[in-house]
Formats: C-alpha cells, sequence, structure tokens
C-alpha cells in the first residue's frame, strides 16, 4: 500500500467534509512517468482503510495520479452522498458491480486507467451527467448506456471499441460524445474522427432506422484593489478626499520638479476625461484582464472544440476545473503563462526606467527571463512559446543590437540561405519545438493527437498551432496592450513606444502593425473621449487605431489580410482554430477587436472566446486587456480576480502601484 500515513483523516466539522482530495501533485518530468507506469513510492495503492471502514461525508473525492487497481465493493456503502468521483490516471482495471449504487454521482472521471469492460449496474447511475472514460482498454460499452435519464458528456477516445451502442442515438439528454482513437466498425472510425456532432447524428440516423416508431420529440462592483500611495502628496484643497481633486491639483503644478520627478508619466492636464478613480480602475481592469485571460484560457489551449465543450460549462469556468494533462501540468491553478510573464516583463521596463520605454532594457529583462524566469515567484526557466523570441534571444549579440538581431532573424527566415546547391530549410514556424537533446513526443488532449510538447529533463520550450509567415507569431502582441498607458494623451508616442518595443523581437511589419492597433487602442480608451458603450464611438476609435496600425504597412496584400481581420464582427467567421494562423499576430488581434465590439461582459465574452479554443490563452490575454480596460478591474468576475495564485498577485500589485504612482493617480 502507499504512503496513507501521510493523509489525516481525523473527523472533522460537516461543512468540512464536502471534498476528500487524495490526489498528488505531481511535476511535468513525474506527469510523464506517471504516464509510462513508472508511479512514485508515495502512490496509494488503494483506497485507504479509514475510508472503507466507516461511512463518511464527502460529497466530492479526488483520488487521481496515484497506481489504485481495484474499488473496494463497499466504497458506495462508505461515501453515499458522493457526487463528483475523479480517479484519473490509476491502474483501475475492473469496477465492482456495487459500483451502480452510487446514486448521487454526477461527475465520473476515469480516464488513463486500465479498465477493459464496465459492470451492467454503471447504467443505473440516473444522476450521471459527465463520464470520462477515454485512454483505457475498453472493447465494448454496456448496450443501455444511452438509457441513462441524465448522461450529457460522455468520452471514449483512445479505448478499443469496435461499436458504439445504438442506444446512444436515442440519448435525448447527451450533447457531446468523443469516441475518437478507437477501432470502431459502427460507426465508422472515420465518422467519429469528425468530431462529436457528426457522431450524435450518425447514431441518431441509426436508432431511429431501426426504431421507426420510436416517439421523437425531444424533451456592482465586485473587486477594490489594494492601493498602496509610494508619493503620496499634501493637498490644500478644500475636499482632500476627492480623489479626483487632487489628481487635477497635482496635474496642475507639473512645473513643480520634486512633482514630476515622483510622478514622471503624470499626464497634463485635460489628457484624459475620465475622472481619476475611473482612470485608475481602467489601468488595473487592463492589467489583471489580461492575466485572467492568459490564466483561464489555458483551460483550452489545444483542444478541440468538442473537446473543450466535453470538459467545461460553456459560461464558466473555474481555474479548479483545468483539466491535468501534459499540456498544463505545468501550471497550478490560478497561474498565468509565459503570455503574462512577457506583459509584466513589459511593464517592469517602464516602471524600472522612470516611464522611459527602452528597447536595451526590455532585451536585457526578456534575456534573463528565458534563462530564469521570474525566480522570485520560484521559476528556473522561461517557457518561450515564441519560436521567433527562441531564435532572437538566442545570440549573443541579441542584450546590445535587439532591432539589429531581430531584423537579421526576419530575414533569414524569408530568404534562407542554401547550402552546396541544397534547397533552403522552411522558416520555423509556431509548430516547431525547440529543446535540444530530447524526443519529440506526441500530446493527446482527449482523444485528438496534437504535436505540442517535448518531453526533456528541463521546461521545454512548446507552441500550439501554426503560423504562416516568419516573425508574424503572436508573441509580441501578448505584452503589447500595457505600452498604451505612458503617454496615452501622446499617440505619436505611443505608437514611437510600441514599435520599438516589438521590433525588439519581430521584425515582422505583421506583428507591428497589429501591436500598435492594440496599444493605440488602449490609449484612445484612457483618454476617454468616446462612450464605449456606444457602438458607433467604439468604431470610431477603432478605426483610428486601424488606421494607424495600417501606416506601417506598404505591401498591398498584407494591407488586404490586415483589414481583414480588422473588420471581422463575429467569432464564427474567425477560424481560431485554422492550423496555419493559430499562432498568428492577426489572430489575438481579431479575437480583441470582435470581443470588443460584442458589447457583452468581460466573463461572457471571454468565455465565448476561450470555448472557441485555438491557442486561446494568447488570444484571451489580449482581449482581457481591451475588455478589463473597457470595464475596469471594479468590474470584473471576483471569483476570476481572487481565484489568482496569491503570491503572483502580491507580487504584482506592487508594480501596480509603482506605476499609478508614477502616473500621480491616487
Amino acid at each position: 500500500m502507499g504512503a496513507i500515513e501521510s493523509h489525516d483523516f481525523a473527523p472533522v466539522r460537516d461543512d468540512e467534509r464536502k471534498e476528500l482530495n487524495l490526489s498528488r501533485r505531481i511535476t511535468y518530468k513525474q506527469y510523464w512517468k506517471h504516464l509510462d507506469g513508472d508511479c512514485h513510492e508515495a502512490c496509494l495503492t488503494e483506497i485507504p482503510w479509514s475510508i472503507r471502514d466507516s461511512i463518511c461525508l464527502y460529497e466530492r473525492m479526488n483520488v487521481s495520479f496515484n497506481a489504485i487497481t481495484e474499488l473496494p465493493p463497499e466504497l458506495p456503502l462508505r461515501l453515499p452522498h458522493l457526487y463528483f468521483l475523479d480517479l484519473s490516471h490509476n491502474q483501475i482495471e475492473t469496477l465492482p458491480d456495487s459500483f451502480g449504487l452510487l446514486f448521487h454521482l454526477k461527475t465520473l472521471l476515469l480516464k488513463h486507467n486500465k479498465l477493459h469492460s464496465l459492470p451492467q449496474s454503471f447504467v443505473h447511475h440516473v444522476k450521471l451527467e459527465k463520464i470520462d472514460l477515454s485512454h483505457n482498454l475498453l472493447k465494448e460499452l454496456p448496450d443501455g448506456i444511452g438509457k441513462m435519464e441524465s448522461l450529457s458528456k460522455l468520452n471514449v477516445a483512445n479505448n478499443k471499441l469496435r461499436i458504439l451502442p445504438v442506444s446512444l442515438g436515442n440519448c435525448k439528454t447527451l450533447t457531446l460524445l468523443l469516441a475518437q482513437g478507437n477501432r470502431l466498425n459502427e460507426p465508422s472510425q472515420c465518422i467519429c474522427d469528425e468530431g462529436s456532432e457528426v457522431t450524435i447524428k450518425f447514431l441518431k440516423q441509426k436508432y431511429f432506422t431501426l426504431h421507426p416508431y420510436t416517439d421523437r420529440l425531444p424533451s456592482s462592483n465586485l473587486n477594490e484593489f489594494l492601493r498602496v500611495r509610494g508619493n503620496q502628496l499634501p493637498s490644500s484643497v478644500p475636499n482632500p478626499h476627492s480623489a479626483h481633486v487632487q489628481y487635477i491639483q497635482t496635474q496642475t503644478h507639473t512645473t513643480n520638479t520634486p512633482s514630476r520627478i515622483k510622478s514622471p508619466l503624470l499626464p497634463p492636464l485635460g489628457a484624459s476625461d475620465l475622472d481619476a478613480d475611473i482612470l485608475r480602475d481602467k489601468i488595473i481592469g487592463l492589467i489583471y484582464g489580461a492575466a485572467i485571460g492568459d490564466a483561464v484560457g489555458l483551460a483550452t489551449r489545444g483542444m478541440s472544440v468538442d473537446e473543450a465543450a466535453f470538459h467545461y460549462n460553456s459560461t464558466e469556468i473555474q481555474y479548479s476545473d483545468i483539466v491535468v494533462d501534459s499540456h498544463r501540468v505545468r501550471w497550478r491553478p490560478g497561474d498565468w503563462t509565459s503570455n503574462f510573464d512577457l506583459f509584466v516583463l513589459a511593464l517592469d521596463s517602464v516602471i524600472s526606467w522612470g516611464g522611459v520605454v527602452d528597447e536595451l532594457d526590455f532585451a536585457k529583462r526578456l534575456s534573463f527571463w528565458c534563462q530564469k524566469g521570474f525566480p522570485e515567484l520560484g521559476d528556473t526557466e522561461g517557457i518561450i512559446l515564441s519560436p521567433t523570441i527562441k531564435q532572437v534571444t538566442s545570440s549573443k549579440e541579441y542584450t546590445d543590437k535587439p532591432h539589429s538581431v531581430s531584423e537579421d532573424v526576419y530575414r533569414t527566415q524569408c530568404h534562407p540561405p542554401t547550402q552546396n546547391g541544397s534547397l533552403p530549410s522552411s522558416p520555423t514556424t509556431n509548430s516547431d519545438v525547440f529543446i535540444g537533446n530530447s524526443d519529440s513526443t506526441t500530446n493527446n488532449i482527449g482523444g485528438l493527437d496534437q504535436k505540442l510538447y517535448v518531453r526533456s529533463d528541463s521546461l521545454a520550450s512548446f507552441s500550439c498551432g501554426g503560423c504562416e509567415g516568419s516573425g508574424a507569431d503572436n508573441g509580441a502582441i501578448v505584452r503589447t496592450a500595457v505600452l498604451g498607458i505612458p503617454s496615452f494623451f501622446d499617440l505619436a508616442e505611443v505608437v514611437n513606444n510600441t514599435t520599438r518595443i516589438s521590433r525588439a523581437t519581430h521584425a515582422n511589419p505583421h506583428t507591428t502593425a497589429s501591436c500598435v492597433v492594440i496599444s493605440v487602442l488602449v490609449a484612445l480608451m484612457l483618454q476617454g473621449k468616446k462612450d464605449l458603450s456606444n457602438a458607433e464611438d467604439l468604431e470610431e476609435i477603432i478605426a483610428t487605431a486601424k488606421l494607424t496600425g495600417k501606416e506601417i504597412l506598404k505591401d498591398p496584400e498584407q494591407i488586404e489580410e490586415f483589414n481583414q481581420y480588422c473588420d471581422k464582427d463575429n467569432l464564427d467567421s474567425l477560424k481560431v482554430t485554422d492550423e496555419k494562423k493559430m499562432g498568428h499576430t492577426f489572430m489575438p488581434l481579431s479575437a480583441a477587436l470582435v470581443s470588443l465590439r460584442s458589447n457583452k461582459d468581460f466573463r461572457t465574452a471571454l468565455m465565448k472566446l476561450i470555448m472557441k479554443t485555438g491557442d486561446a490563452n494568447s488570444n484571451a490575454c489580449v482581449a482581457g486587456a481591451l475588455l478589463g480596460c473597457k470595464e475596469g478591474f471594479s468590474h470584473l468576475p471576483k471569483h476570476w480576480v481572487t481565484g489568482l495564485r496569491k503570491k503572483q498577485t502580491a507580487w504584482l500589485n506592487i508594480k501596480v502601484n509603482i506605476l499609478l504612482d508614477m502616473l500621480g493617480l491616487p
């Protein structure tokens, strides 16, 4: 038996007995070892006797990532209230006949086990809604599985199934069925590989053909930022508690040298029509919106639409809901990824240089991050998603001449040299992996194989999706929204700052143009001259930002493509899962503009984008920044704000407070 002694099962209050978590937290390397059957010695090999010998009140139980081979027959009698059971990543071969006595069960996760069959009692779960049996050894399913009264989502991908029970065609509650990676003859495997909708449609037609007389009728402010003033200026106004009055007073004393030194980014009087507290709220909302978009978007990154619909509720995702697989195992619930890391690097460069945006400083910070990550957060190296960033930072001259190195990489990708008359190699794309001395592997998420990883002893770089065009991946646009804050009242300066930081890694005009659109749009939103809830006003500032970005492009074909992506107004027309465009800089640009145009609240707009999958966290990082700037920090979904990891947010808040000080904001 495993290390049972490490768990404390002492009696506790009823309100504390909602969930029993016996799962093991594992690292990326441990994940692959576990997947290969090399289980850690601390893994449980059976359900603890303390659970088997007494009735427990737990409603949720998680025993994933252990080495359990069987379930005790008395389990339903000892845990009668379970509605959620996660037995994923164990070595279970059979389920006891008594398993059907878990009457309250709604969610059952049994992926990555060794199940050969299911007991007939399995179909007696009248409340069971979601079942994940993927990555097992199942050769058949119970004939009556389609008669389960509440079954909504079923994942049987990557088994050894030959037939799907025709009863599934008459399951009126079934909305999602994943069956990729089997050996199916009925329906044929090629039908199931097309996705859930096609598979269910076939089964319905099959059922109705066999049963012609079957009845076919279908059955307020949420957040408060902890402001810590570093540059508290004395107030001589009658109402010193008015944040806006204090802000105006500071602005009218811009000739006062000490004040200017304390607040180097202090905008001139009239720079924004927004009250000081609203301006502050929008800036914080922009920063947190980007972090949330990145952290929540990770949930569906690299999945198919069917897989995302299987794993998540389409209207709400909690950080704790994010599935643990080889793609997501690197991050804990509430973590943001390297997209927002790059955003913070740009923010750090701004606040460290007194508001001066300098590409040399940014290059040095980026180079250090690639090697070490953020050590203060426990990183050992940066996880590089962008192939262009990987290439430019590999140059020894990068920190001294970032623009020159970036340009050389871009030109080399466009016109690679030939050697001895051989054909030039293809430009590096966003589907390439860059860690040496490691073997390529295939990631399988919910049944679809996607080359996303390299198995390595270190944190390997990986990317999602392709990208037509050298130096046009989305590694620059994810960090650019923050560059719309310094000198937001001066669009020429915003464009200059954005261009220099964009070109510090990506010399492709596509990338620079897309970055300029985002930062200029942020600046215009902070100026507050237009009503963002009014569609015409919103389109006006989008048109201004688009025109500014288009000026960077010279080639007519580039301009035409740029216009097409900027003018999209719905997500269905934006094919975020297009393998050739998934990682292109125009994709998050268009996704952000579509989300902004939707006039939906932050949560609704972001969820619609995330459930479209593709490079979801990159798209949502950019869209989240714009939506957060529009709505403000105080109106962001509270559970998404408080659910971010506390260590990260405490670290981030220090930087945000410094930025607000530099802007002179109360």
